[in-house]
């Protein structure tokens, strides 16, 4: 199983060298519209202290990070729900990831053009989501036709409850808003079935520049004003202060970014603010000579962690030792936990919480 994030915004607005920033993998950010046309894909190890504070206990031979998968998709303009630009590719590719990640421009450059005259961070989340609200009222009057169409020949198949769903999303996007912000209990299968772009949850990061790093900015302080108005995070990142740190080792990294005035790197914080969105939680396997961790929708048992790990694992299935990070910190290691009782021995159907350290017992 993996989760997905597209890079979405207009052209030059940053987004392949925030995707360079994020997988390292130096793609094009080229100075011209649609330099991307077939999406970028990296996969990217989410950053995550507790592995090393687990390694000291257990002092594995390999410690694994759990991944996300990020592609880079191709600047959108006006119309692309209309086919202008590379507006059906595009619509294409976001419709294949689980949350999308907004990229606006708040920096001031003269030698980067903007495809519209004025930087106007708000003014460009508008156009954006505009664009997925009018691509997915095209598939929702389509759908509505077709069950129209079916009803008057007869088919009784089409169960109310889709029928109710079709009239409620309807009447959300003829008022131009998305429908994760409207608060509508949405079902997700269907949505997905649909192609329906602005159910995915999606966050913000404002590209910002050198000098608005430490003194902020009037754009930046009204994206966010903007943002906390639909409950939807705003990430600022200055990408190219970001990329050079990249470059350097740890320490000297840390210290870079310090010296501009950046406490944490804005792709720590990005990463995190993904899997919130998801809403995914981490689980750890410290058997062997391998820690890994691991990705999970929450809510999920460990008859799904045992078939995301392998699927004779899951058949095999006995019994789990499960036990919270930080109880297995506090005993140093689970032969520690279990003799202070924090260990829990549980079936399939256990849900996992968010950080559960579990070693699984199969035939």
């Amino acid at each position: 199983m993996g989760f997905t994030c597209g890079i979405v915004g207009l052209p030059n607005t940053g987004k392949s060298t925030l995707f360079n920033l994020v997988t390292k993998a130096g793609v094009p950010a080229e100075n011209y519209p649609f330099c991307t046309i077939d999406p970028n894909i990296g996969i990217v190890n989410v950053p995550d202290g507790n592995l090393s504070e687990i390694a000291a206990i257990t002092h594995p031979d390999k410690i694994t990070p759990t991944t996300l998968k990020i592609y880079d998709i191709a600047g959108l303009v006006k119309g692309a729900y209309k086919g202008e630009g590379l507006g059906n590719q595009f619509l294409g590719h976001i419709r294949g990831v689980d949350a999308v990640i907004h990229m606006v421009r708040c920096f001031e450059d003269a030698n980067v053009s903007h495809v519209y005259s004025e930087i106007d961070p708000v003014g460009d989340m508008e156009v954006i989501l505009t664009e997925l609200v009018m691509a997915d009222l095209e598939i929702i009057e389509k759908r509505k036709d077709s069950v129209a169409r079916g009803l008057r020949v007869g088919k009784k198949d089409v169960p109310k409850a889709e029928i109710e769903m079709i009239d409620a999303v309807e009447g959300a996007l003829l008022e131009g808003k998305c429908l994760v912000d409207t608060g509508l209990e949405l079902d997700q299968s269907l949505m997905k079935s649909w192609g329906i772009l602005t159910a995915k949850p999606y966050l913000v990061v404002a590209n910002i520049g050198e000098d608005d790093v430490t003194g902020g900015s009037e754009k930046l302080e009204r994206l966010i004003r903007w943002g906390r108005e639909r409950g939807r995070k705003v990430i600022p990142i200055c990408t190219k202060f970001e990329l050079e740190a990249s470059e350097l080792d740890e320490e000297d990294r840390a210290e870079f970014l310090s010296s501009v005035g950046i406490e944490r790197p804005g792709i720590d914080a990005l990463i995190s603010a993904c899997y919130e969105i998801l809403d995914l939680i981490t689980f750890y396997t410290p058997v062997g000579r391998e820690l890994k961790a691991w990705t999970l929708k929450r809510g999920s048992t460990l008859h799904d962690a045992a078939g995301l790990i392998h699927t004779d694992i899951q058949e095999g299935f006995i019994k789990a030792d499960v036990v919270s990070l930080s109880d297995f910190l506090a005993h140093q290691g689970m032969h520690g936990a279990k003799e202070s009782g924090a260990v829990l021995i549980e079936g399939r159907e256990f849900v996992l919480r968010d950080k559960d350290v579990v070693v699984i017992h199969f035939r």
